[in-house]
């Protein structure tokens, strides 16, 4: 029944997108300004209809991305060059970009970035603020990461 539900969600998305770009671009003007400067809204109802979809259909398999990050180049310092997401990364590559450190930070900035993470996901700290199980577990795979790559980074360097 969840899964007919939500066939019937994503369709609902999709014909209440062609309704929207239909008003849109029934006044080109207002449907290319958005199309250029806000396409968040261009695409709003679409994406809204879909992830609620999506979780109708999967049901408790269905992980959010609550802990995905952007990363925008100005967190960036001069001296240190954006990551190139072009390129397949190798492993220590992954591990600096779970300790949000680049190859280039010396191992003060490492460790500073490590024990900040550590003490955001640390399962003790989730734990006193009552969340459900699926967080508590959530932060304990994070913390088994961490210091996984954090050990990795320190050995590669001595």
């Amino acid at each position: 029944m969840n899964k007919i539900l939500g066939y019937m969600t994503i369709a609902l998305g999709v014909f209440l997108q062609v309704l929207w770009l239909g008003v849109c671009f029934g006044t080109v003007i207002i449907g290319i300004l958005l199309l250029f400067f806000a396409p968040r809204i261009l695409f709003f109802p679409f994406n809204f209809f879909l992830v609620i979809g999506i979780a109708l259909i999967a049901g408790k398999n269905f992980k959010s991305g609550a802990n995905f990050r952007y990363q925008s180049y100005s967190n960036f310092n001069q001296n240190q060059t954006p990551p190139n997401f072009a390129q397949p990364q190798d492993g220590l590559a992954r591990y600096y970009e779970i300790l949000e450190s680049s190859s280039s930070d010396n191992m003060d900035v490492i460790k500073k970035n490590y024990r900040r993470l550590v003490k955001e996901y640390h399962y003790d700290s989730i734990a006193s603020k009552n969340l459900p199980e699926d967080m508590l577990k959530f932060a304990q795979k994070k913390t088994q990461d961490l210091n996984e790559a954090y050990n990795a980074i320190k050995e590669a360097r001595g």
